[in-house]
C-alpha cells in the first residue's frame, strides 16, 4: 500500500479504496470469529482466492470471448502482451467489459466459498486451536502453489490485470467510478452481514459461540452452523481479493503471506468483535495510521528499520486494547439472543461436560 498526502485528492482516493478493501475482508472476518467464534487463521487463504481468480482467469476470459489468440504465448513471460491486447478489446466494448468484470466477482466469491467448504469439511469438527492451525496451514499451501506453479498467477513474476474500465478515456474519472465501485461493493458485503447478523441464523451463531453445549442440547447443529459461516464468510472474502487485484492492477502470490490474517484480525479486535460497525472503524484506523506511518517515517528517527514501525505501533495498540478494552473501541451491542445460562438455571440443567467434571 503506497498512500502519499502530497496530493490530498490522491491521497483520499487511495485511503478510501484501501479502505473499502480491508473493510470488506474485516466484515467477512468477523462474520466467522465475532459472531460464530471461527479462530479463522487461514484468512488469507479465501482472499487470495479471489485474487488468483482474477490474474489468472480474467485476462484469458477476455482473450476467449474476443476471440483473441493466444497459442505460442507463455502466460507468465508474455503477459505483457496479453494484457496489452485484452486491454485493447476492453477499452472499446464497455457493456462487455462490465459484464467480465461482474461475472469475475461472481467466480472470485464462488471458488472462495468453495475453499471455505472444502477447509471447513474435514476440520470443522476439530477443536478451535486445532482448527485455526489447520486453516493456517492451508493458507500457506496455497500461497506456495500460486508463487511456484507459473500458469496459475505468474509464479515468482506475477502477473499484470487488465483495467475493466479502460473505456472511460479520462483517468480521473476512471478513478473516481473505480472508487465508487470498491465502496459500494463494501457496502453491500456490510450489508449483508449486518442483515444476517441481526436474522435468527446470527442469534444461532452467538449461542453456538456463547453456549455450545446448550445449543445442542436445544437440538442445534454446530458442524452445519460452522461450515455454513465459513462458506459465507469464504465469499465476501474472495471478493475482497478480486477488488484488491483490480484495484492495484496486478496479482503476485509472495504477496500474500499470513500477514493478512493477522493484519484483519488486528482490525476486528481493535473496532470491536462481533459488532460490523466496529470493523468498520477498525479497518479505517488501520488504513488510516498506516497511512501516515508510511508518510512520515522519514522524519523520524528510530534505532530499527522503518518498515516495521506501523507493525510495531499496531502490535503496541493491540497489546493495550486486549489489556485495557478487550471488547475493542465498539463492544457487542446487546442483541435478542436468548441467553441459555438463564434457561439452564431455571432448568437446572448442567451441560454434559460440567456434569462429567462434577462426576454427576
Amino acid at each position: 500500500m503506497v498512500l502519499g498526502i502530497t496530493d490530498p485528492l490522491r491521497f483520499a482516493i487511495d485511503l478510501l479504496s484501501f479502505f473499502s478493501i480491508y473493510a470488506t475482508l474485516a466484515v467477512s472476518l468477523n462474520w466467522e470469529y465475532g459472531f460464530c467464534g471461527i479462530p479463522n487463521l487461514g484468512k488469507v487463504l479465501f482472499f487470495a482466492a479471489g485474487a488468483f481468480m482474477v490474474g489468472g482467469l480474467f485476462s484469458r476470459l477476455t482473450a476467449w470471448v474476443f476471440g483473441i489468440n493466444l497459442a505460442g504465448l507463455n502466460f507468465s513471460a508474455d503477459n505483457s502482451v496479453i494484457v496489452s491486447e485484452t486491454q485493447t478489446s476492453l477499452s472499446q466494448h464497455p457493456a462487455v467489459a462490465i459484464g467480465l468484470f461482474l461475472l469475475m466477482l461472481v467466480i472470485a466469491a464462488g471458488v472462495a466459498a468453495g475453499f471455505g467448504f472444502l477447509a471447513s469439511y474435514p476440520a470443522i469438527k476439530l477443536r478451535e486451536d486445532y482448527l485455526g492451525i489447520m486453516l493456517l496451514i492451508s493458507g500457506e499451501l496455497w500461497r506456495y502453489i500460486g508463487q511456484y506453479y507459473d500458469p496459475m498467477v505468474g509464479g515468482t513474476l506475477g502477473v499484470s490485470v487488465p483495467i475493466p474500465f479502460a473505456w472511460i478515456s479520462n483517468d480521473f474519472t476512471r478513478e473516481i467510478a473505480g472508487l465508487g465501485i470498491l465502496i459500494g461493493l463494501a457496502l453491500i458485503s456490510w450489508f449483508i452481514i449486518e442483515r444476517l447478523s441481526r436474522a435468527p441464523l446470527g442469534r444461532e451463531l452467538r449461542a453456538v459461540r456463547d453456549h455450545e453445549d446448550a445449543s445442542e442440547a436445544f437440538g442445534k447443529n454446530i458442524i452445519r452452523v460452522r461450515m455454513n459461516t465459513l462458506v459465507v464468510g469464504s465469499a465476501i472474502a474472495g471478493v475482497a481479493g478480486a477488488m484488491y487485484a483490480f484495484y492495484t492492477g496486478s496479482v503476485s502470490a509472495a504477496d500474500f503471506t499470513t500477514t493478512w490474517t493477522f493484519v484483519t484480525i488486528l482490525m476486528v479486535t481493535l473496532g470491536g468483535r462481533s459488532n460490523n460497525i466496529g470493523s468498520l472503524l477498525g479497518a479505517f484506523v488501520y488504513v488510516f495510521v498506516f497511512a501516515l506511518v508510511r508518510q512520515y517515517k522519514y522524519y523520524v528517527s528510530v534505532p530499527f528499520d522503518l518498515n516495521y514501525l506501523a507493525t510495531m505501533i499496531f502490535g503496541f495498540v493491540l497489546l493495550i486494547m486486549l489489556v485495557r478494552k478487550p471488547s475493542g473501541l465498539l463492544p457487542e451491542t446487546p442483541g435478542k439472543t436468548t441467553d441459555f445460562q438463564k434457561i439452564l438455571d431455571r432448568m437446572k440443567i448442567v451441560p454434559a461436560r460440567e456434569a462429567e467434571k462434577n462426576g454427576k
